[in-house]
């Protein structure tokens, strides 16, 4: 009997607590430079709420893990009358009032149609997260929120 109890002292003390690290999420600061911070609101508004309720990572701006920098901010339509948006993540290692080197730079892009009036195909926990945004806006930081959310998993995980 003191055999079992020693080995379930042990197993609480050893294996628990090394499971529950194993769960601990990734701390990520999304960064804009000052001069793009109006375009880069919905992608900021989009990547934070996705990464605040993913079960991976979530979103400060201190003790971060790593810093991500969104940068090359482009909005156009395309000759299908899609919205097409694009720019570019740069994961960094996390630093004080500097730019810390850099872990990986990736482009991306994002292409839909949609309006205001197409609101109802997006989920709407969503949208409500995003009330400060236009219909338009949070549209699209619905979709550069679901993109910048995968890409970064794919990097970081």
């Amino acid at each position: 009997m003191k055999l079992f109890n020693k080995t379930l002292i042990l197993l609480i003390f050893c294996i628990l607590p090394a499971m529950s690290l194993g769960f601990e999420k990734l701390v990520v600061d999304l960064k804009v430079h000052l001069v793009e911070t109006a375009n880069l609101a919905p992608a900021q508004a989009g990547a934070t709420v996705y990464l605040m309720k993913s079960e991976w990572a979530t979103v400060s701006e201190i003790n971060e893990d790593v810093a991500v920098w969104m940068t090359d901010y482009e909005r156009k339509k395309n000759f299908l009358g899609q919205q097409v948006v694009s720019l570019t993540l740069e994961v960094r290692e996390p630093s004080g009032i500097r730019t810390g080197n850099l872990i990986k730079k990736q482009k991306i892009t994002v292409r839909y149609r949609g309006g205001a009036s197409d609101s109802t195909r997006f989920k709407q926990e969503f949208l409500n997260e995003l009330d400060n945004l236009s219909q338009d806006l949070q549209i699209e930081a619905y979709f550069l929120g679901v993109k910048i959310e995968s890409v970064l998993k794919g990097i970081l995980k």
